[in-house]
């Protein structure tokens, strides 16, 4: 039997998963998936059901869904309408197309500078969705305040707050 180069595995919308995902080839995910995924080698596409709460460290990664956390790819990353992308990206070559969205900070850097680098990611990826994942635990700002701590406009409270920007 001939080894084929083209390895393909697919997750549909009706899996769900929680954990470290290692693979090779090229993974096709639509799915639900909270952890980290990981692959040396590997290209991963997002499916625009997958819903995503991992950080991400392929070869290459092409998203159409919503992803919450670091995007590393050691070749490219691909993002697609109706993407979600509340994460940063680290890659040589980084396509955003209009109508995606996208929160977080983008670092361009040399091919050979991403694969020498490679060990490195993994690990520091590691820790922080391990941190990230305990953090989700923990209650977030109180109620009726904004990211930036201030009083949200809607909340009783409104009137004690001057607001700074200028009309």
């Amino acid at each position: 039997m001939k080894k084929t180069d083209v390895d393909i595995q697919m997750l549909g919308p009706q899996a769900v998963l929680e954990g470290k995902l290692v693979f090779e080839g090229t993974l096709f995910l639509n799915s639900h998936l909270k952890g980290s995924i990981e692959s040396r080698s590997g290209e991963i596409v997002v499916g625009e059901d997958a819903v995503i709460h991992a950080d991400v460290f392929v070869r290459a990664a092409t998203i159409k869904g919503e992803i919450k956390g670091a995007i590393s790819a050691t070749e490219r990353i691909e993002i697609h309408p109706p993407a979600r992308v509340f994460g940063d990206l680290d890659a040589p070559t980084v396509r955003i197309d209009a109508g995606v969205i996208f929160e977080g900070n983008c670092t361009i850097k040399a091919k050979d500078n991403a694969a020498s680098q490679t060990n490195q990611v993994l690990s520091t990826k590691a820790q922080k969705t391990e941190k990230l994942m305990k953090s989700s635990l923990k209650p977030q700002a109180p109620f009726g305040y904004t990211k930036n701590n201030k009083l949200d406009p809607s909340s009783k409270n409104a009137a004690k707050v001057s607001s700074d920007q200028s009309t």
